[in-house]
């Protein structure tokens, strides 16, 4: 052998032995990686491939309204799943199930081809499909598992207030999803061991961990009183021509919520068919200007501030001055010289102004603040909105002024009926809310408390109420009584702002808050009415509504009547024949009477009560317009916000086109202009330098 041929070899050796190390030691260090480094997630791969894991829903807690009438509860069937691995002819099985679930078969022959050891492939399987489905005994890689879904039995009661839950068992509104956490539960799991193709190994047995069924809830809500909400709203709804409309029933002792209704209700049995906007608690997101409901606020903080007392009186002359800024009230005669009871019984705008002034913007914003009207309530439901102020540092003396009649702030509905049931609760403050109980699994109850605090003396809250019981019995709410029962309360007509800016024309918000029967009020009711066609004042719309629920509402409770309602004074009945309905509306205003129209025309032509008869205040003369269609004089508006605006044109026979916001500065045509009923005033908004 030559020395080459040796050479040749020895190198061919060593080639060989080196690649034999490097393979060896890339060999090496895989090993080290998979033993050492990713051994731990190989091996969970290992196991994820040897068992199945099927999760065990929870029962949802059942809801039911202060009686025990269930309002959400569970029902149960089967979830169908499948083990593709073990699916032989996956496109028989799809043509085969796909009538009995009611899905595609294509969209099932993809997911059992799938090379998933485990899938869900329907929930919500009932009975009557159960059966169906184990009738397909041929195919193996299915499976029914025990399964629970959320019914609503009372369909839309209360809807927007319970909420639904979404397919994945989650609280997604209302109190479905402010307890969720409570109604939820944890659920269980079942794990069992299964072969390369995903069927169970038997002889491994199956491992369990059960359910934790969720708790129960007791809501404070009275399904016959939200039944009477709902009905009396609806209709009032359809009988004003309205866009829509709430009302809210609390007792206000403790804060309980006893109905909370809105128009349209949406059905938590239907959720997909409504938009998320929908199911917006519209009582307690929904911000508003609160009019002049929030005077029994601004009345309770100058009694409590000291700064007036039950025997002040002012000179309602019909307008004030503010800032160069001349306000009027809705009559713009004014109502003469007139104590506290009265101020609130007429709504006056010029002594609530004057109130709210003379309170002072740091002590108004003091009890803004106490009465929960400038911050979140701490309802527990979800998304609830915060009152709307004037940053401390901007406030003018017309912003005082306006606040204390109740503009330039706004309120949602429950702020609102929290405020006022602190009068009726002796000037408690207590926490709305609409949970009562917790029903634990083990058959025991745990009640839920709620904060509460004083805001002002059982004497403050007892002058207020008293100044309550006028609107009703012979102020702007006679329409609100309720024959037997004596009731507190106070009216309210608000513009409603545009998201542009400024107010939509000829847009309010109908609205009468009260509470009885005094002197033991068990039921306070919010009634809003939005942008009612033809009458819009709220004692002319929202306060009948009112009394017609407060009656079923005291006739449900069994609650005996305590009275008399209406004053015992009575008052002549004007003569008004003959006049515009704008001139009778001045003079009839002066007695305490509401003065209600129908028919066309210019003149008054009837009226009923006939002239000299003896009424009670806040009675309604009701007049007939006729004598055609002659013109007559074009009021003076300027000066006027818009609300006053259209109620001194309507009032008038005329129609109101306004441009700009904040008070009239210019109209056309001029004021006293001779123009026919019917046309319109082109009125020019500026707001306050």
């Amino acid at each position: 052998m030559s020395q080459a041929f040796r050479r040749l070899l020895v190198k061919r050796a060593l080639a060989i032995l080196a690649i034999m190390a490097v393979f060896s030691t890339a060999l090496i260090v895989r090993l080290i990686y998979w033993q050492i480094l990713d051994g731990g997630h190989l091996a969970q791969a290992a196991l994820a491939e040897q068992y199945a894991h099927l999760t065990l829903p929870p029962e949802r807690g059942v809801i039911t309204d202060r009686n025990g009438h269930l309002l959400a509860l569970e029902t149960t069937g089967d979830a169908l799943y499948a083990m593709p691995r073990s699916i032989q002819d996956p496109a028989a099985l799809a043509r085969a199930l796909a009538p009995i679930i009611g899905q595609s078969e294509r969209h099932l022959q993809t997911l059992l081809s799938s090379k998933s050891v485990f899938l869900w492939l329907s929930y919500h399987v009932t009975a009557a499909q159960a059966a169906r489905i184990e009738a397909l005994g041929a195919y193996n890689g299915l499976g029914l598992q025990p399964d629970s879904w959320r019914i609503y039995p009372e369909g839309n009661l209360a809807g927007a207030v319970i909420g639904f839950v979404g397919v994945d068992q989650q609280g997604l509104a209302g109190i479905e999803e402010s307890y969720n956490r409570q109604l939820a539960g944890r659920p269980g799991a079942e794990v069992v061991r299964v072969d390369a193709l995903g069927n169970q190994l038997p002889q491994y047995g199956a491992h369990f961990q059960p359910a934790v069924p969720g708790d129960g809830l007791r809501t404070t809500l009275d399904s016959a009183i939200q039944t009477f909400a709902q009905q009396d709203l609806n209709a009032a709804v359809k009988a004003n021509h309205a866009k829509g409309g709430r009302i809210l029933v609390l007792d206000p002792n403790t804060g309980a919520i006893l109905a909370m209704a809105q128009y349209p209700e949406p059905s938590p049995a239907n959720w997909q068919s409504y938009s998320m906007t929908q199911w917006v608690d519209q009582p307690v997101e929904y911000a508003f200007e609160p009019g002049s409901t929030i005077k029994p606020f601004t009345l309770s903080a100058a009694l409590a501030s000291g700064v007036v007392t039950p025997k002040w009186t002012i000179d309602d002359t019909g307008s004030i001055v503010i800032d160069g800024i001349r306000i009027y009230d809705w009559i713009k005669s004014g109502f003469g010289v007139i104590g506290l009871d009265t101020a609130l019984a007429m709504s006056s705008d010029v002594a609530f102004a004057t109130l709210a002034m003379d309170i002072g913007m740091k002590r108004y914003y003091s009890y803004l603040h106490l009465y929960h009207l400038d911050r979140a309530t701490g309802i527990d439901l979800p998304g609830e909105a915060s009152g709307i102020v004037p940053p401390p540092a901007s406030v003018t003396q017309l912003d005082m002024g306006e606040m204390g009649f109740g503009q330039t702030l706004a309120v949602t509905p429950l702020q609102l009926a929290a405020a006022v049931a602190t009068v009726a609760s002796g000037g408690v403050w207590h926490t709305p809310h609409v949970g009562q109980a917790l029903l634990l699994p083990n058959g025991k109850t745990k009640a839920l408390s709620f904060p509460s605090q004083r805001v002002v003396s059982q004497k403050v809250a007892g002058e207020v109420q008293s100044a309550m019981l006028d609107v009703v019995a012979k102020g702007t709410g006679n329409l609100a009584a309720v024959k037997g029962y004596a009731i507190a309360g106070k009216t309210g007509t608000a513009n409603v702002t545009s998201s542009a800016g400024g107010f939509k024309p000829g847009d309010f918000l109908a609205s009468f808050i009260g509470y009885g029967p005094v002197p033991n009020p068990k039921v306070l009711t919010l009634v809003q009415i939005d942008d009612p066609k033809g009458l819009f004042y709220g004692g002319d719309v929202a306060a009948p509504i009112f009394s017609q629920l407060m009656g079923q509402i005291f006739n449900y409770l069994g609650l005996p009547p305590t009275g008399v309602t209406l004053a015992q004074q009575t008052v002549s009945v004007p003569n008004v024949v003959g006049k515009s309905f704008a001139d009778a509306a001045l003079h009839v205003a002066q007695t305490g009477l509401l003065l209600k129209r129908q028919g066309t025309g210019v003149r008054i032509v009837a009226q009923s009560p006939r002239p000299g008869q003896q009424i009670v205040p806040g009675a309604t003369l009701t007049v007939t317009l006729g004598g055609g269609n002659s013109p007559i004089g074009v009021p003076d508006l300027l000066g006027l916000t818009a609300q006053q605006v259209y109620a001194q044109a309507a009032a008038a026979g005329y129609t109101a086109n306004l441009r700009g916001s904040g008070v009239a500065v210019q109209q056309s045509p001029a004021a006293g202009t001779s123009l026919k009923p019917g046309r319109t005033v082109s009125v020019y908004l500026s707001p306050p330098p």
